[in-house]
């Protein structure tokens, strides 16, 4: 696989703004269902905050794979959490941490 096959930033951006948004409308829902019916969704209640996290990262940086090509690795023998760069990592672990929160508050853990 070489750089043609990854997607225009254009096309990474606009995927990433669809992310954010369907992340936080998520995130929206279940805060209006945790306030009006006294539950909500464990899974858009973190889920909601965790996509929108991942969204801007999309917005924001390359993906990890193209980074990894740019910088001329050999990534043919890595999977799944090999891929990632420490900037995607970062990414993925801020993501964690809002879904977290997010679902934590809605709880009531604090």
């Amino acid at each position: 696989m070489d750089l043609k096959t990854t997607p225009s930033p254009l096309v990474r951006r606009l995927a990433g703004a669809g992310i954010l948004v369907a992340g936080l409308g998520a995130a929206y829902l279940t805060e209006r269902q945790a306030a009006t019916e006294q539950y909500f969704s464990s899974l858009g209640g973190f889920g909601g905050p965790a996509f929108a996290v991942i969204g801007v990262g999309l917005i924001l940086f390359k993906g990890y794979r193209q980074e990894r090509l740019e910088r001329g690795e050999d990534i043919a023998r890595l999977e799944g959490v090999a891929l990632l760069t420490p900037r995607w990592k970062g990414v993925l672990g801020a993501a964690l941490v809002a879904g977290l929160a997010h679902f934590g508050w809605l709880s009531g853990w604090w």
